[in-house]
């Protein structure tokens, strides 16, 4: 090992610091640490190496040792940004040690590269009684100045919200704030994640959007030269991220967009939002569906809005991720026919549709199909005519 680390400043280091890897293996603890040491406070051994080393220290010395070493190394004046950055990077298996959190209340509030590098940690790389503690260390970095820094930290904060209520709080007033042009869209895709999996963020997520709606209503920017209704804007971006098509597992966002379409169901400004959002998230297999709650979202004079919803709802039940019950769907689709709405109406005709064809077009559906093409709305038998059961 001595042999090796003596490559540690040369053109051999990447190569050699690596072997000392494999052989640090098979070394007395207090060996090894005497050999890293060398190795850290040598002063031509490349940054590679140094970083390797504390690397080594971390996950082959005994807890107590690696921790008075790394924090050693850190705070010694002269050493480089990026052996102090994988300094904080290593800190997240030696907690157990006060010197660590030290360390790390320390590089929260340092130089980028340090509050970058105490982000990369994830809830699961630490013990759950840790979590709280680390997540306000997080909630401290995300509130810089620097925008590159803020980016990463309102990410951060999305995964770490089930810790950390302050977190969540954090990213709806970044959202709500409308001076902010430049971060707000990395800390509503935060929100939507920490709704997803806190009751905290579903609560901060509700109240971004009861304060967008309110101020969406009083605004003044319509149309202006420079900005139109940016409160409104910020809702319908996190309507979209809450949709059924965004990147988020539909099991995992579908109780926050739930509550989210409840919620602006109660703005007219708002009403298509909420409608398209219950929509994409009517559980299909639930009994019943209740698809007459998302068709009364729509209203009586919105045919535009119903033809929307009606699509979704449809695509979604060809789709087959959402099939549900054939039998139930039947009985819900024949409800909503014998309503003689508008939505109930063609929200039958997308169910019969994608479910006749599933079916091949049994008899249950083709009654329900030839009721459709009578239907009081024009439009609803024209949609009902539409469907094929039988192709020339």
């Amino acid at each position: 090992m001595p042999e090796l680390l003596a490559h540690a400043g040369g053109d051999r280091a990447r190569v050699a610091v690596y072997a000392v890897g494999q052989a640090s293996r098979q070394a007395r603890p207090s060996r090894l640490a005497g050999a890293l040491r060398d190795v850290l406070e040598a002063p031509d051994a490349k940054v590679t190496s140094r970083k390797e080393a504390v690397r080594l220290a971390a996950v082959r010395l005994p807890v107590p040792d690696a921790a008075a070493l790394i924090t050693e190394v850190y705070a010694r004046p002269g050493t480089h940004r990026d052996v102090r950055a994988a300094c904080v990077a290593r800190t997240t298996g030696l907690l157990a040690r006060e010197e660590a959190w030290d360390l790390l209340h320390d590089a929260a509030g340092g130089a980028p590269v340090l509050r970058a590098a105490l982000l990369r940690a994830v809830p699961q790389d630490l013990p759950e009684d840790r979590r709280g503690r680390y997540a306000r260390l997080v909630c401290e970095v995300a509130g810089t100045d620097d925008r590159a820094t803020a980016l990463l930290a309102f990410h951060a904060l999305g995964l770490w919200a089930p810790w950390s209520a302050e977190g969540a709080r954090t990213l709806a007033g970044t959202v709500t704030d409308l001076t902010n042009r430049g971060t707000w869209h990395a800390a509503a895709n935060a929100l939507i994640s920490a709704a997803s999996s806190a009751p905290e963020g579903l609560s901060a997520l509700l109240d971004t959007l009861r304060t967008l709606a309110a101020t969406d209503a009083g605004e003044d920017d319509d149309a202006g030269e420079r900005r139109d209704r940016p409160a409104r804007q910020r809702v319908e971006y996190l309507a979209v991220g809450l949709g059924a098509h965004g990147f988020r597992p539909g099991e995992a966002v579908r109780p926050a967009a739930r509550a989210a379409a409840e919620l602006l169901a109660g703005y007219d400004a708002h009403a298509a939002q909420a409608a398209v959002l219950a929509a994409g998230h009517v559980d299909l297999t639930a009994v019943p569906p209740r698809l007459d709650r998302v068709a009364a979202l729509v209203g009586t004079d919105r045919p535009a809005l119903a033809v929307r919803i009606a699509g979704e709802v449809g695509n979604r039940l060809r789709s087959r991720q959402s099939a549900g019950d054939a039998a139930v769907l039947l009985a819900e689709a024949g409800e909503l026919a014998g309503h003689g709405g508008h939505a109930q109406g063609l929200l039958a005709v997308a169910v019969t549709g994608a479910l006749g064809e599933r079916e091949d077009w049994p008899a249950p559906w083709r009654a329900l199909l030839r009721t459709l093409r009578r239907h009081p709305v024009p439009d609803v038998r024209d949609a009902a005519l539409e469907e094929t059961t039988v192709h020339e």
